[in-house]
Order: structure tokens, then sequence, then C-alpha cells
């Protein structure tokens, strides 16, 4: 195995000092450093990234183990990189194929987990103190490692395939998931949660007991997603500029961008004197491909919608802060972490009623929660936007003060009291 690590105390030898608890981390259908919006990356990368980060600032030793999709790194070239936080990344080469296929990879979770195990073990002899897998495929890689290293196994869904179901009949789900995900969560000693919501799905799916469920709520960087300084340049009439309304996710039916592009063309049929632009920032992801040029044409919107790559964090925070709404139509969301990104640049966020959203977005006080996914009814709402800006202020107001109770400190002070419930752990 090839090692670029950050020379430092931590790399190949024992935890020492401040450092109490040591976990390891796996996200293996996509890297928490992938950016969110392109390929499988979206709210789950953003969470194990930061989760990880704000664990490790809390003195945490944590590795993450992940997968490569490198074409040009040959099988089994595996890396080993540390982050100037202390986070060290073990990376397991699987080729592309494997990584875009999630059978594929599922089909090499036994090879997967020895080579891991050995990368652990090289840089550390320190005990592990809980093994927290990231959705489904993790989950499976998650058990035997826990076993292995005799440490609890906590994990986290992200998203459920029955309840996706649920929502989107259409949808297209690995065949191997419904079953992984019941012997997952008979295996973990603790599953986190996003929302009540999600417990209750839990309990109800699973049949778990409340006393192995742990609600963990994502958090947002508010030093990054912010309201704007100084005078809010989207306050006030729309006289001078374009309503501006923005869409970031992957570019998936399941994510809704038909319905975001769609409602537009219905606003503009309501409100033709009303001049609207909408930005989607996201890139192609699964099986189900979105034409978003085709459906902007069919809309009678092309001259209106215009597509920008996943922008980082910085950049997306500058699209929510220039934007009068953020369209979240998606059939299900865990949580949302878009929409608490958005809301934290002080942007009232349109929803629909499903999942994590019911619960971050507060009808009529910071968004709206729209029951369907009827582009004439999210046009509606939008047109009532337009006709109330006064409203539109509050909303605004709102979102910011919101968001403002969420930070990623909080989840991994959340995340840690779930560690010490399931293994016995202290401070030195």
């Amino acid at each position: 195995m090839s090692t670029d690590c950050v020379p430092s105390a931590l790399c190949g030898a024992p935890q020492t000092g401040h450092r109490f608890m040591r976990v390891v981390m796996i996200s293996l259908h996509t890297s928490p450093l992938a950016q969110a919006g392109s390929r499988d990356a979206g709210g789950l990368n953003v969470y194990v990234n930061e989760l990880s980060r704000a664990l490790a600032q809390a003195g945490v030793a944590v590795d993450i183990v992940t997968t490569d999709a490198d074409a040009e790194r040959p099988l089994h070239a595996d890396r080993l990189e540390e982050l100037q936080d202390g986070r060290r990344i073990h990376t397991l080469a699987v080729g592309s194929r494997a990584r875009s296929e999630k059978s594929l990879l599922v089909g090499q979770i036994d090879a997967l987990t020895e080579r891991a195990l050995r990368s652990l073990e090289s840089v550390d002899s320190a005990q592990i103190s809980a093994v927290h897998a990231h959705y489904w495929i993790s989950g499976l890689a998650g058990i035997k490692i826990a076993q292995e290293l005799g440490a609890p196994l906590v994990h986290t869904m992200h998203t459920i395939a029955a309840v996706k179901r649920e929502r989107d009949p259409s949808t297209v789900e690995n065949p191997q998931r419904r079953l992984a995900e019941a012997s997952i969560a008979a295996a973990a000693d603790l599953v986190t949660a996003n929302t009540d919501r999600e417990i209750a799905d839990l309990k109800r799916l699973f049949e778990l007991d409340g006393t192995r469920i742990a609600l963990v709520r994502p958090g947002v960087d508010l030093n990054v997603f912010h309201p704007p300084y100084g005078e809010d340049p989207r306050s006030g009439p729309l006289e001078a500029r374009p309503l501006r309304l923005a869409f970031a996710g992957r570019l998936q039916p399941h994510k809704g961008p038909q319905v975001a592009v769609e409602a537009l063309g219905e606003l503009r049929r309501m409100l033709p004197e009303i001049p609207v632009e909408l930005v989607v920032a996201g890139a192609q992801s699964g099986e189900d491909l979105f034409d978003l040029q085709a459906a902007a044409a069919a809309a009678g919107v092309a001259d209106s919608v215009h597509a920008v790559p996943p922008l980082p964090h910085e950049e997306l925070a500058e699209l929510f802060r220039r934007s009068d709404a953020v369209l979240m139509p998606s059939y299900s969301e865990s949580f949302g972490l878009v929409a608490l990104e958005a809301m934290a640049c002080g942007t009232p966020v349109l929803a629909h009623d499903v999942g994590g959203l019911s619960s971050l977005v507060r009808h009529r006080r910071s968004g709206r929660l729209i029951p369907s996914l009827d582009p004439a009814e999210w046009a509606g709402h939008l047109r009532w936007l337009v006709r109330h800006r006064g409203a539109w202020g509050r909303y605004s107001a709102a979102a910011a003060a919101t968001a403002g109770s969420y930070s990623w400190e909080a989840t991994a002070a959340a995340t840690l009291q779930a560690y010490r419930s399931v293994a016995l752990v202290g401070s030195s």
C-alpha cells in the first residue's frame, strides 16, 4: 500500500495524549471529499466530511475508509493520506465500473473489508471505540469490520430503500438493498436518525427498539452559509431584476429538477410580465438520467434555465444569497441539507412536504411546504411570494434564525454521546 501521509505523531503510531477515542468511519460508495452534486455525491458526502472534521476538532482520532473510482489507478493500489486536521483517509481502489455499479461494489465487500483492516492496523494499534458506517453498502462492510475489531457498530442509513419506494414507486434501486438494510439494522448496536420522522420509519420498517436509535441532527457551516452582509440585494420590489430561483442537487428525477423546470413554465404563464430565471447547480447521477435542456425547452423556458456544475460550498452559498427562493421538489429526503444551507443564507425554501423537509422548513414562516409535486401548485406558491414581498422578508429572517440553531459542533457532540452509549470510553 502506498502512503501519502502528512508527518505527525498520529501516522504509524499508537494514539496518546488528549485523543481519548478512535473512530472508524466507512463511506464506500462515494468519498466524503468528493464534490456534492456530482455522480453519487450528495448530502451524505457533506455529512461524513463535516462530522468527521468536527469530531477531529473535538479530539477524536478519525479514520475514514472509502473507495477510489479513478480509472487511471490500478486495482488494489490503495492509498493512505492524512489531512491537516489529523483525519486519516484509507482509499481502496476498486475501478470506475465497480464504483458506478453498486452490485459490483457489494460483490467486493469481503475483499474490501480485508484490505481496510490491513490499512487500519498498519497505521495505529490503538483500540477502536466505534465503527460508524454510512449508507447500506458501507453497513455491510461495517458489520464485518466491527466484528473483526471487536468494536460496536453505529450505522446511519441516510436514506431508506422502502421509504424511497413509498414516495416514488418508479425509483430504481439495487435489488440487494432492502435485505441488506434489514440485516444492518439487526446487527448494529445503534442506528442514528436525522429527525423524529426517520426514527418512526426505523421503528416501523425494522422493528427497532427506541433504545437502539439515537437522534443526531445534521449541521451547517455558518461561517460559509450566512445571510448577505449589509443590505440584502434581494429585498424590495421586483422591478429592475428578474425573480431568481435556484435548484441544487444531483440531476435525477427523484430529486425533482423536472418539477422545478415545469413550475417555472407555469409561473411564466401565470405572470408573463415578471422575468424569472432558474439556476440549476448539479450533474447527472444514477441510472435515471434527466435532460435539463430538453425539459426546459418543453416547458417553454429554455431562455430562463441556466445550468452550472456542482458548486463548492463558498460558491453555492453565493448562489443562495442572490436567490429569492430555493426549490426542493424531491420525492423523499431523510433530512435535506441543501434546504438548511439555503435557510442559513436567509433564503426561503419551497419544499415537498416529505421526510426531513417537513421538520426543517416551517410552513408560512421560513418557506413553504407543498403537499404535492404538481408544477402548477408549485407555481402558485411562487406567485404568492412575488405578490407578497413583505412576507418574503419575514420568511428570510425566520429561515436564517432557524438555521442558526444548527451546527456541526452540535452534531459531533450528539454523535459522541451516541458512541459513548455503546462503548465504555473516557477522556485522558
